[in-house]
């Protein structure tokens, strides 16, 4: 199935496309939720043990982001421009290449794990053994779960975001189904959270493979061609130099945060967890963003592009207030949802207030990301990203001193670089999309 975005109404294009995946991104939470939840009642070791190992199945997600985004542009751009056989071979191409990133990860995850969790040097065995055991185990899903990635990116792109939510619906009600019975009922812990991960994106493929697969990727045999992958690679690269940046960049900042004990760990834990509500919900109308602007801008609609970020961007001002004000005045209430512990609770609740008064300027750095993103000009939001994410270690380092700010001066460097990034990208899309009117102009 396609849906030309190029034609009709821009804010009910915007909203058809957008809303599947919001949707989809919900019931992720949901699950993601539920599995915090049901971990949770293990304990705070539990949880920052998960919260660990996350760390790094976000980073094998961020390095295979670049076929996943790569693809999901270049598919947008050829579907704009009705190149439809090319747009399957990029998609043919982009298979290929991920499938052979996934393995080279797992294979190092199921082979040193213990280097990889003995960095954040937690210096609590329990939570270091219930971090590799994890690892290994959600580690063996990595396959399913990016192909499914790529797979969304795929169908939002050529216009049909309904199928990726239907979905993606069966796989977590799978494994909210899953989760306790493998976590209390047969015993298995904090692995059996990552078992039910597993067998979930198995099934999440299968349905995806059985249901799209020939549409998405045509008829012809999978040849070991890569005529379209460098273009694509060109494309996804600056995004996926960023995302590892970014997770790196967590990774460090976890460090940080580690000196404070486990229990601040785990309030990180469940504080992104919890802000991950406003990631996943502006994440649907990015990638609707990216879809709409790159269908456009194959098709030389350059007036249609800047009508959807000025809808867009509303849209993200709405809700990051709206947001932003939840987290603020009623945190403790959010963190409960996950744990008891008081100590857990205060720390979390000052993550979550903090970082509150940055939903907003989050939310307008991603929908602006994405429309950049969607005219191909990935370099710029990467290089901006990159660039305003690394200065939030030597602002940690520095406000969380403790003659200054102790751990919230960690949260407050978050902060203060999301509203550096929102900035700065809002300068850059102004300054394309006049020399864009320039171009149309002359």
């Amino acid at each position: 199935m396609k849906k030309d975005l190029t034609k009709g109404n821009v804010f009910q294009n915007i909203i058809t496309l957008s809303l599947p995946i919001i949707t989809s991104s919900f019931l992720q939470f949901a699950y993601n939720f539920t599995d915090m939840i049901w971990v949770g009642k293990l304990g705070s070791d539990s949880v920052a043990a998960v919260g660990t190992s996350a760390f790094f199945l976000q980073l094998c997600w961020a390095i295979a982001s670049v076929f996943i985004l790569g693809t999901g542009i270049s598919v947008s751009q050829q579907i704009g421009a009705k190149n439809y056989g090319r747009a399957e071979k990029i998609s043919r191409e982009s298979l290929i290449g991920l499938g052979a990133v996934v393995t080279l990860m797992l294979v190092l995850i199921q082979t040193i794990p213990e280097y990889l969790i003995g960095f954040f040097n937690l210096n609590n065995n329990t939570v270091e053994e219930l971090s590799v055991s994890y690892l290994k185990v959600a580690g063996l899903g990595l396959f399913f779960s990016q192909a499914v990635f790529l797979f969304t990116s795929i169908s939002n792109s050529r216009g049909d975001s309904k199928a990726p939510m239907k979905i993606t619906m069966i796989g977590v009600v799978i494994n909210i189904i899953l989760d306790p019975i493998f976590i209390f009922l047969l015993d298995f812990g904090v692995i059996g959270a990552g078992i039910a991960t597993v067998i979930s994106q198995f099934i999440s493929f299968l349905i995806f493979y059985r249901r799209s697969f020939t549409n998405f990727f045509g008829k012809e045999r999978f040849e070991l061609t890569f005529d379209e992958i460098s273009n694509t690679v060109r494309l996804g690269v600056p995004t996926s130099i960023q995302r590892i940046v970014f997770t790196l960049i967590g990774i460090i900042m976890a460090r940080i945060v580690a000196q404070w004990g486990s229990d601040a760990i785990a309030a990180q834990k469940i504080g992104l967890q919890i802000e991950s509500m406003t990631f996943m919900i502006t994440g649907g109308l990015m990638g609707a963003m990216l879809s709409f602007t790159g269908q456009n801008y194959g098709a030389k609609a350059y007036d249609r592009v800047h009508e959807g970020y000025q809808t867009a961007i509303k849209i993200a001002v709405v809700l990051g207030l709206l947001m932003g004000t939840l987290f603020y005045c009623f945190p403790e209430f959010f963190v409960r949802w996950f744990v008891t512990e008081d100590t857990t609770v205060a720390i979390g609740a000052s993550y979550l207030r903090i970082i509150g008064l940055s939903q907003v300027f989050m939310t307008v750095e991603m929908v602006t990301s994405g429309i950049i993103n969607g005219l191909g000009k990935t370099k710029i939001p990467a290089s901006i990203n990159i660039t305003m994410t690394v200065i939030r270690v030597p602002m940690a380092l520095y406000l969380s001193q403790e003659q200054l700010f102790g751990i919230n001066g960690v949260w407050m460097s978050i902060a203060i670089s999301t509203l550096l990034r929102a900035i700065s990208l809002s300068v850059a899309y102004y300054s394309i999309q006049k020399k864009m009117t320039l171009s149309t102009t002359y």
